[in-house]
């Protein structure tokens, strides 16, 4: 019995603790709510499969047992998801550090498109090439898909997170198989692992400027909860909580590379993989508007709303201003377009600005915010997955990929049904009516408009005019420089054949008929509170 007795004073004790805050239970379990946390569970175990696969099988098989994996994987949890929006799924789960509502469950199926025109990219890229350049048989390697996996994984419970300590978590998830990615290019390895190491680096300080952030956010609130976080907030808080959130803000702002934490984004998306580059392009930047736009929708207390606007404000025109002047100065075309991405992060951003919890109507339909901002992702990343698609072709005499602006010379009059493609997903970068990109500016541009924000639109557009004289410039030298000798454009296999016809004619489907879209995301902006 003695042996029993400090057992005993702890339980107790430990129900005495339970009684005084109300409850006469010790601790309650806690609610996962399953159904809704069933697409994280198959997409986290199809990762788990896959890097199985990846010790077990051997030879060339494994790189089949992988996109077999990954792609069963995919349509599973894709289907769940489907599933569980049709059936009206929606709450909190994951212990209340996730939520499901209609921007999460939009932007998670967005993220699973994307990545499936991804993959299509990882199967056929460097395969191509090799057989081109008469080279070793150099497939991708098979590791390549459980770590896109694993990104996407951290990418999904990012736009869901309802909770900081969540948020840094699904941060990193996402982060860490993005710096392995990126250092995969096995024919211009130096350059490669160079991308690797400046994103790798500045990504460590952006985690820690993030995390601190959350620290200081908790010392002033007291909470990691976002609803906490807000009622504290709107309660009057210390100056901490200002620069905590600014700090967090800060390293989402790393990830969708506005100004001034871009200085990544050029270096990295030349010298990653190009199916890595699109995969990141569109499918990072989706994640982490998402978190933004959730956590200005939700923790910004009322009293501040102004101070707030006036941060995105400035990030988002000093974003589209410089994106779109020095995109003109490039000369090479993946350089170019990771500028005109920063570009784009400055358009969507200027969407916040207007309101995050306001409710305006754009031809009939009503739209938010976050709505206008996941029009505008969709429309961008349909061009540029489509883009990289066709970067892939273009090769010098040994078979490497040529992106610099002489390779591409008279391509465009060489190989015209690929130059119509690649025109369309230009035209859709600049915004010109009939294309899906018109219908993102003009969404992300009326928000702000219908605000009161009319000068940032002004700014916007004529910046939009710059950004579209780069673009010009590039189609140009496509189709009317004299072609180059040393470049050509090789013959696409059929996955590739398919991600440029499918995104080309989404893009013109988008711009012509808009309603579907705008219709399908325009309460895509109502976040639920846990």
């Amino acid at each position: 019995m003695t042996a029993l007795m400090p057992l005993s004073a702890h339980v107790s004790t430990l129900a005495q603790l339970g009684n005084r805050h109300g409850s006469a239970d010790v601790m309650e379990a806690p609610d996962l709510n399953y159904q809704i946390l069933v697409p994280m569970l198959v997409l986290f175990g199809g990762a788990c499969i896959a890097i199985l696969f990846e010790a077990m099988v051997k030879g060339a098989q494994r790189s089949i047992v992988q996109v077999f994996t990954v792609g069963l994987t995919l349509l599973a949890t894709l289907g769940v998801l489907v599933y569980n929006f049709a059936q009206g799924r929606f709450g909190s789960y994951g212990a209340g550090l996730l939520m499901a509502d209609k921007p999460a469950y939009i932007m998670q199926m967005a993220l699973i498109v994307f990545t499936v025109g991804s993959m299509f990219l990882f199967v056929t890229h460097t395969s191509t090439s090799a057989r081109e350049a008469g080279g070793r048989n150099s497939q991708l390697e098979s590791e390549i898909h459980a770590l896109a996996l694993f990104s996407l994984f951290g990418m999904v419970m990012f736009v869901a997170s309802t909770n900081l300590l969540m948020l840094f978590i699904a941060l990193e998830v996402l982060s860490l198989p993005l710096y392995v990615l990126c250092s995969m290019d096995r024919y211009r390895p130096n350059r490669s692992q160079e991308a690797s190491l400046k994103y790798f680096l500045l990504g460590v300080v952006a985690a820690a400027l993030t995390l601190y952030g959350i620290v200081l956010t908790f010392g002033a609130t007291g909470s990691f909860d976002y609803q906490a976080i807000a009622q504290a907030a709107e309660n009057g808080v210390e100056a901490n909580f200002f620069l905590g959130f600014l700090f967090i803000i800060a390293g989402l702002f790393f990830k969708i590379g506005a100004v001034p934490f871009h200085s990544w984004v050029p270096d990295v998306y030349q010298g990653a993989p190009t199916p890595v580059t699109a995969f990141m392009a569109i499918a990072t930047k989706l994640a982490a508007f998402g978190a933004l736009g959730r956590l200005l929708t939700l923790v910004v207390p009322m009293n501040d709303v102004d101070t707030w606007k006036l941060v995105v404000a400035i990030a988002a025109a000093v974003s589209m201003a410089y994106g779109a002047i020095v995109a003109i100065a490039q000369r090479d075309v993946k350089r170019l377009i990771a500028y005109s991405s920063i570009g784009h992060a400055g358009f969507i951003l200027a969407a916040f600005v207007g309101s995050t919890d306001g409710v305006f109507t754009v031809a009939g339909l009503e739209i938010t915010a976050m709505s206008a901002a996941i029009v505008y992702l969709l429309a961008y990343g349909l061009a540029t997955i489509g883009a990289f698609a066709v970067v892939t072709l273009v090769r010098d005499e040994n078979g490497k990929e040529a992106t610099d602006f002489d390779s591409w010379a008279g391509i465009g009059r060489k190989h015209p049904a690929i130059g119509a493609a690649f025109v369309i997903y230009f035209l859709s970068f600049a915004g010109i009516p009939l294309t899906a990109g018109f219908i993102g500016k003009l969404s992300a541009f009326a928000v702000p408009w219908l605000a009161g924000q009319a000068w940032l639109v002004v700014v916007a557009l004529l910046l939009s005019a710059v950004a579209a004289f780069a673009y010009f410039r590039f189609l140009t030298v496509m189709f009317f420089d004299t072609p180059s000798k040393n470049a050509r454009m090789v013959a696409p296999q059929g996955a590739v054949t398919v991600i440029i016809a499918v995104t080309a004619i989404l893009t013109v489907l988008m711009g012509v008929l808009p309603t579907w879209v705008i219709s399908l995301v325009s309460d895509a902006g109502s976040f639920l509170v846990g």
